[in-house]
């Protein structure tokens, strides 16, 4: 199964429906910080090219894409999640690491990585 995760900045609420329609995210940092916070909440992380994070390993199969505000902030992330079955494990990692909330498109909600088991 696949789907996508959007990583950015969302306000502290209970659901996504509680968005304020007037919430306008703002990037959530430098491409160099937000790749060094990605590399060691996940050490296996392989960067290609100028925008993209490769997760393979075994139970993970998930790709990032930084969408870039201008050459060196970022943004949003989409973490593509192709399969693996800890791969959600790792986006929690990578939210808890950056300090950010994410939006699940599998759920519609915002993602919950609270319930899962912390260690990668």
């Amino acid at each position: 199964m696949s789907w996508d995760i959007f990583i950015q900045d969302l306000p502290d609420v209970p659901s996504i429906n509680d968005v304020p329609a007037s919430h306008r995210p703002r990037p959530i940092g430098d491409r160099t910080g937000i790749i060094r916070k990605i590399k060691e909440a996940v050490p296996f992380a392989e960067e290609q090219d100028q925008d993209w994070l490769f997760i393979r390993q075994p139970g993970y199969d998930l790709s990032l894409q930084l969408h870039m505000e201008d050459r060196d902030t970022v943004r949003y992330i989409v973490a593509h999640v192709h399969g693996g079955d800890q791969s959600a494990v790792c986006v929690a990692a990578i939210l808890r690491a950056l300090d950010l909330r994410a939006h699940d498109t599998e759920t519609g909600e915002l993602f919950d990585g609270n319930s899962l088991d912390e260690s990668l």
